[in-house]
C-alpha cells in the first residue's frame, strides 16, 4: 500500500481561483501602505503628545515645589524675626524687673 492517497497527488496546485490584476494588486498594497503611514503618523501625534504633556507635568511640579519651598522660608523668616523681636522685649522686661544689686 503506497504511504500516499492517489486523488491528492492529482490535485496538483490550488490556483485555479481568479487572481486580481497587477493594476488592483498595487493599488491594494499602495492603499495598505499609505494606512500604515498613516497609523504610524498617528502614532508619532500621541507619542509626542503625551511626552510634552509629561514634560509639561513635571515642570508644574518643579514650580509647586519650588513655591512651597519659598513659601517654607519665608514662615521661618518671619517666626525667627517675631522670635527675635519677642526675647528681645522679654529681656527688657526681664533687665527692668530684676535688681541685679542683691
Amino acid at each position: 500500500m503506497p504511504a500516499y492517497h492517489p486523488a491528492v497527488t492529482a490535485i496538483g496546485k490550488f490556483n485555479w481561483l481568479p487572481q486580481p490584476s497587477a493594476w488592483k494588486q498595487a493599488e491594494a498594497w499602495r492603499a495598505r501602505r499609505a494606512a500604515m503611514t498613516a497609523d504610524q503618523l498617528s502614532a508619532g501625534d500621541t507619542f509626542t503628545t503625551l511626552f510634552a504633556q509629561a514634560n509639561d507635568d513635571k515642570i508644574k511640579g518643579m514650580a509647586k515645589l519650588a513655591g512651597e519651598a519659598a513659601v517654607k522660608r519665608i514662615k521661618l523668616a518671619a517666626k525667627a524675626k517675631f522670635d527675635e523681636i519677642a526675647n528681645t522685649k522679654v529681656a527688657g522686661l526681664d533687665d527692668a524687673k530684676v535688681d541685679k544689686s542683691v
